[in-house]
């Protein structure tokens, strides 16, 4: 509306001009007003509606290849990976940019429940009908964009929350503790909410209840976050707007969205070696997750279980992530270093693979429960201290490319390994597994030496590595504090 009063005339340009800029800082200094409490408040709620919604809208994945079609799950997978990547690169960071945070959180949330519709859908019609396919399909490839705006946007919240936080905490809280905090609390809240959807899943197959119906609960419950998310208050400007906050001298025709140069802000990150060295974390969880679904619940658990205990042994590897991902959060902010934790979740990475390529997993029955219960504490480790570890390597401008890279460097990696569970030997998805798990911790060793070495100038705008030393510490912490008197 300012911009159409301001191509009016050029008295009204000056009034728009003045506008513009006014409303482009109002939300920095409503973010600095903000105390710590309201801010941890409005965490926990954004996590309680993201919890809902992506529990409601993840449980149909788990459950895509035993009550639909084989084909049309594996299909409908695959393709709900593939349009996360492409979304992760050429959708989720212009959107954010414009839009902000909060508007990205309720459009994933809300396409998010066109994929449960679909499913819900697909789930009402005979196996194996075109029907189903024509259901499920356009519905994992509104899944695939609506995840990748999703996460892009959560990515980039927990940065400006934690800038937020740590200026409000009075010196309190340097950004590690800020960021192993959110992080933690976040995966806390979704993953038990993700155990709550995908338990109440598993009791109501077991009841033998119409699968359509269960999913149109699901789709309810998804939509009234989604609204929900509304709700959530925004911290600061959009990257649009502050660009032009910043430049408030230039021409109002020329702060239009630059549409090449936000499609470029995920690849621009790509010459930077730390984006590939944390990248292992993600990879590795990216095809542990997709091993379990896509070949541990179909050559074990479902012929000696039944189809309803992939749900509940879902269940424990959420129930355990949630319970690990607080603990771990707690310990991060006491050893004030998350590198102990992404050790932890390597290892228990690297343990599925070595339970089935050297003991094996034939008439395990119930203590199939086991890798399960490693592939939980690998996911606290992924949902909560890998997140707040690229939140600490990449802040400000960065993070909303960081975090769709992020994203995309999983869906890749579930992509591959859905497309390789149909070509390749169960020993060889087993050794990629066992291979990655081992390279993850040596790899983020030398993406916090990388980081050590760069000049502070280099390191401005990427956040701020781990302490290495007493001296560096301090020296971070007084960057930390001249460049928020600088903004």
């Amino acid at each position: 509306w300012l911009k159409l009063i301001g191509n009016a005339s050029p008295q009204s340009s000056c009034a728009a001009e003045y506008l513009l800029r006014e409303f482009s800082m109002a939300g920095v200094e409503v973010q600095q007003r903000l105390s710590a409490a309201t801010l941890r408040r409005n965490w926990h709620f954004t996590s309680v509606v993201f919890g809902i919604n992506h529990g409601c809208a993840t449980t149909p994945l788990i459950f895509a290849t035993t009550l639909l079609d084989k084909d049309v799950g594996y299909t409908g997978s695959a393709l709900l990976y593939v349009f996360t990547c492409l979304g992760s690169l050429f959708v989720s960071v212009p959107f954010v940019s414009s839009l902000g945070q909060r508007w990205g959180l309720f459009f994933g949330m809300a396409v998010y429940c066109l994929y449960v519709a679909s499913f819900a859908a697909a789930a009402a019609v005979p196996k194996g009908s075109w029907e189903q396919r024509a259901f499920f399909l356009p519905g994992s490839c509104a899944g695939g964009i609506a995840a990748s705006v999703l996460w892009t946007a959560q990515g980039s919240y927990i940065d400006r929350h934690a800038t937020a936080l740590v200026a409000s905490s009075g010196g309190e809280l340097d950004r590690q503790q800020a960021t192993a905090s959110l992080a933690s609390t976040f995966a806390v809240y979704y993953l038990l909410l993700e155990v709550v959807c995908k338990l109440g899943a598993s009791i109501a197959l077991r009841y033998q209840l119409q699968t359509w119906l269960i999913f149109t609960v699901s789709l309810v419950l998804a939509s009234t976050a989604a609204a929900a998310s509304l709700w959530v208050r925004t911290l600061g400007p959009t990257a649009d707007a502050a660009s032009a906050a910043a430049n408030p001298t230039l021409e109002l025709g020329s702060r239009k969205p630059q549409v090449c140069g936000k499609l470029l802000k995920a690849t621009a990150l790509w010459s930077d070696p730390s984006l590939w060295l944390l990248s292992l974390t993600n990879l590795t969880f990216g095809f542990a997750a997709a091993f379990m679904n896509g070949y541990v619940n179909v050559a074990y658990t479902k012929p000696q279980l039944g189809a309803e205990w992939v749900g509940f042994y879902a269940t424990a590897t959420a129930l355990t992530g949630a319970v690990a991902s607080h603990f771990f959060g707690m310990a991060a902010r006491h050893c004030g270093s998350k590198g102990p934790f992404i050790l932890v979740g390597s290892l228990c990475f690297l343990a599925i693979p070595a339970l089935v390529l050297f003991v094996g997993l034939d008439d395990w029955k119930y203590w199939l429960v086991v890798p399960y219960v490693l592939q939980g504490c690998g996911r606290a480790v992924y949902e909560s201290t890998s997140k707040g570890v690229f939140a600490d390597f990449f802040s400000g401008d960065k993070a909303e490319g960081a975090f769709a890279n992020s994203m995309m460097q999983t869906t890749l990696a579930f992509a591959f390994c859905f497309f390789f569970s149909s070509v390749l030997p169960r020993e060889a998805l087993a050794a990629i597994v066992f291979a990655l798990a081992g390279l993850t911790f040596p790899a983020y060793l030398q993406a916090r030496r990388l980081r050590q070495r760069q000049p502070s100038s280099e390191k401005e705008g990427s956040g701020n590595s781990e302490e290495f030393s007493e001296e560096e510490s301090t020296a971070t912490a007084d960057f930390d504090s001249e460049d928020s008197q600088a903004r």
